[in-house]
């Protein structure tokens, strides 16, 4: 049987290593990365898009492009990592960390896109105005910080009783 503290090690280690990997799978093909991002905001706008190479989709009639960098992958990086390092320790059992780290996978996988799409579609209505990058990235990183704030404070609750 391993020590709690290896155990922990490997997971750090191995959160690590699949965080950076989903990093490089969700960058290697936007177009499909992209799509639950382009299907919500056609759901709420009504708009239409169409997939440019090495841009993104692009609005049908140029107003603005979901782009690579709406991704989020950035976002669940540190979603899991935050999830990972800062609660996977509370589990006392090898076999509960290793579920815990793919329960850990999958929640920050889903959370970093419903947070993109509310930060891209939360943006959209100031696309016309001319400081809109300002206020793009302004929501961006006001609902990132809340994003990981929320999420460690909820963590904190749900954990608690595994120490």
């Amino acid at each position: 049987m391993i020590s709690i503290r290896l155990s922990n090690l490997l997971m750090y280690g191995t959160a690590i290593a699949l965080g950076a990997v989903s990093y490089v799978a969700l960058n290697a093909n936007p177009e499909l990365a992209l799509l639950p991002h382009k299907t919500a905001l056609e759901y709420l706008y009504n708009y239409s898009f169409v997939f440019v190479e090495n841009v993104g989709y692009q609005q049908t009639n140029g107003l603005f492009i979901i782009g690579q960098s709406c991704l989020g992958a950035k976002l669940f990086i540190n979603l899991f990592l935050i999830m990972v390092l800062g609660f996977i320790h509370r589990y006392r059992d090898v076999t509960r960390q290793i579920i815990a780290l793919i329960k850990f996978y999958f929640l920050a996988l889903a959370l970093a896109c419903g947070i993109t799409i509310i930060r891209i579609a939360s943006s959209l209505p100031f696309c016309t105005w001319d400081n809109f990058h300002l206020i793009h990235n302004t929501l961006s990183l006001s609902i990132y910080f809340i994003s990981g704030l929320a999420l460690y404070f909820v963590m904190e609750r749900k954990t608690m009783s595994r120490a």
